[in-house]
């Protein structure tokens, strides 16, 4: 079975030089998976109740027009992540595993060198 990685099932290495707080491209397109992720499973149920309610419809436009309110109730549950606090958060956790890791990589690299 051929899965494909995400950006989170790999090591993004960094400079240690850099500071922790200076973020590359490919850490932001991880941080925004994370936080796309976890709207997701907040909103789960109801994502899942709008496809199983539109998908009894063979026309598209139909299911959009009965299942209104599921849809309405999946929007407002993801637009409570759709904020830029929640990113910024999901930032600031990522920026702290960064801090942590560093120390750890400075830990053994005295040990090793030491």
């Amino acid at each position: 079975m051929n899965s494909k990685k995400t950006l989170e099932d790999v090591h993004l290495p960094t400079n240690p030089n850099i500071p922790a707080w200076l973020i590359t491209p490919k850490e932001e397109k991880l941080i925004y998976e994370r936080w796309r992720k976890k709207a997701h499973v907040h909103c789960d149920d109801l994502i899942r109740q709008y496809i199983e309610c539109s998908n009894r419809f063979k026309n598209p436009i139909d299911g959009m027009r009965e299942c209104k309110g599921i849809n309405s109730d999946r929007e407002s549950c993801l637009k409570q992540f759709q904020k830029d606090n929640v990113l910024d958060n999901e930032r600031n956790s990522y920026i702290e595993e960064k801090i942590e890791m560093k120390k750890i990589i400075d830990e053994y690299v005295k040990k090793r060198d030491g």
